[in-house]
C-alpha cells in the first residue's frame, strides 16, 4: 500500500473505522442507509467507492484509487 491512505469521507469528517463501528452497531447494509441518517457521503461523493467496498469487504484503509484498479481489472 502506498504511504498515503484514504481513510475517511472528508465532508464529513469521519474515519472508515467509525463508520464501519456503526455499520456493525446499527446492521446496516447500504450506502443510502448511511446518507440517510447523514452519516458520511452526502457530501461530494469521492467516498463512495470507498465506502462500498468497505461494507464488502471491512477495509477501512485503501490505496488511493485502489477501488478503480480493481473495478478496472474485475
Amino acid at each position: 500500500m502506498s504511504k498515503r491512505t484514504v481513510k475517511k469521507c472528508v465532508c464529513h469528517r469521519i474515519k472508515f473505522e467509525d463508520i464501519y463501528a456503526v455499520v456493525i452497531e446499527q446492521n446496516i447494509e447500504s450506502l443510502d442507509e448511511l446518507i440517510d441518517q447523514k452519516i458520511c457521503g452526502a457530501g461530494c461523493g469521492m467516498c463512495h467507492p470507498y465506502i462500498q467496498k468497505m461494507l464488502i469487504t471491512g477495509e477501512t484503509t485503501f490505496a488511493p484509487g485502489d477501488v478503480y484498479i480493481h473495478a478496472e481489472t474485475g
